[in-house]
């Protein structure tokens, strides 16, 4: 079939709008969801360019899609005509299966069946929590995970233990009633709500499923992944290598291949978080996948 590109919208569970751009292409592909990262946007940095260039030749279904984690404070607007504020600073990891379920709702209407979900940075986390928690998970058939990170270890960087006690303060002020409060800049380099930094920090299997700074860790969430996984990340990412904990990008490869039964991860040694310089690889080897 002919493909085409358009803007369009879906509606969460709990009524936000989300907008995307969607290129309709063959239905009897799966259709690829890109999940933006912290801070971000569904078309910001030049590899979700490139990649989306190669999908437009080789005839690939794909939808840029927004997510309440969409810049620092977004306002969206609900189904009622009422702002509602998310962004970084208030979203929710817990909360971030109803952005995909809502696409993936939309992809199934326009008629396809499997879906590949794609995310970058903060995305692959989303990406890999919807395995566990998304209503449409049954529909997964791979990942592609864009540069992971260690957020852990950067924390344990800057604060040492003390993030834990930061972590039970937040969830003391989220037991007062203060959850929308800001963190104070001691907690975290980036302005979160009390909320959004125990999201992220409260220890549970999910929030540590990239800990490659533990060395007795055994990744129980990466193990139970029983999908083909793409990994693609740089050797000269400041938010996944920390030479305190890790030798190089080399090593942190070794990890994933071997707690990612499906898992087949390509080190790009001299790339950076956002690939800069690289976009030209990243989209060989997503666009390969297909």
């Amino acid at each position: 079939m002919p493909s085409s590109l358009n803007l369009v919208t879906t509606i969460t569970e709990d009524k936000l709008i989300l907008h995307g751009l969607y290129h309709e292409a063959d239905k009897s592909k799966p259709a690829v969801i890109y999940i933006h990262g912290f801070e971000t946007t569904f078309y910001a940095h030049k590899f979700v360019h490139k990649i989306a260039e190669k999908f437009n030749q080789s005839n690939t279904p794909y939808l840029l899609a927004e997510n309440r984690g969409t810049g620092i404070i977004t306002e969206f607007i609900n189904t009622d005509g009422v702002g509602k504020y998310y962004g970084s600073f208030r979203e929710k990891l817990e909360e971030a299966h109803l952005d995909i379920s809502a696409w993936i709702e939309f992809l199934k209407n326009e008629g396809y069946e499997e879906i590949i979900l794609m995310g970058h940075s903060l995305g692959t986390i989303k990406s890999v929590r919807y395995l566990f928690e998304g209503e449409y998970a049954n529909v997964v058939k791979s990942l592609i995970l864009l540069a992971p990170f260690d957020k852990n270890a950067y924390l344990v960087v800057k604060n040492k233990d003390q993030w834990k006690k930061h972590v039970e303060i937040a969830k003391g002020k989220i037991d007062s009633g203060k959850g929308l409060e800001s963190i104070p800049p001691e907690f975290d380099d980036y302005p979160v709500t009390y909320n959004t930094y125990y999201s992220w920090y409260k220890v549970d299997d999910l929030n540590c499923m990239y800990d490659f700074y533990r060395k007795d860790y055994d990744f129980p969430v990466l193990n139970k992944i029983n999908i083909p996984v793409k990994v693609i990340i740089g050797g000269k990412d400041d938010f996944l290598f920390f030479p305190q904990f890790n030798k190089d990008g080399e090593e942190i490869k070794e990890i994933l291949e071997k707690n990612l039964p499906k898992g087949d991860v390509t080190l790009l040694p001299d790339s950076g978080h956002v690939f800069r310089g690289f976009e030209d690889e990243v989209g060989e080897v997503v666009d390969n996948l297909n």
